[in-house]
């Protein structure tokens, strides 16, 4: 199967890794309600809601995307390399 298809294994580890990123990218936000600070004139009486970012899953995220733009990269490279039979 992969003598046929030398780009098969690649492309599968792009998807996936891919996959992986955008969850992890997903998942390293969070929404934080929290009490307006003293000094805002702008908030009337409400809540203020913050994104609060984990920085080791945006990492992880971006190792992620890093090896999906690598493993894609191969498996198009592997898809034109021509045999030199």
């Amino acid at each position: 199967m992969t003598a046929r298809r030398p780009a098969l294994r690649p492309a599968l580890v792009a998807v996936v890794a891919g996959v992986l990123a955008a969850v992890l990218w997903w998942l390293a936000q969070d929404l934080v309600v929290v009490a307006p600070p003293a000094r805002a004139t702008d908030v009337s009486g409400g809540d203020v809601a913050r994104t609060v970012v984990d920085p080791r899953l945006l990492l992880a995220a971006a190792l992620a995307a890093a090896v999906a733009l690598v493993a894609a990269t191969v498996a198009v490279l592997r898809a034109i390399a021509r045999p030199s039979r």
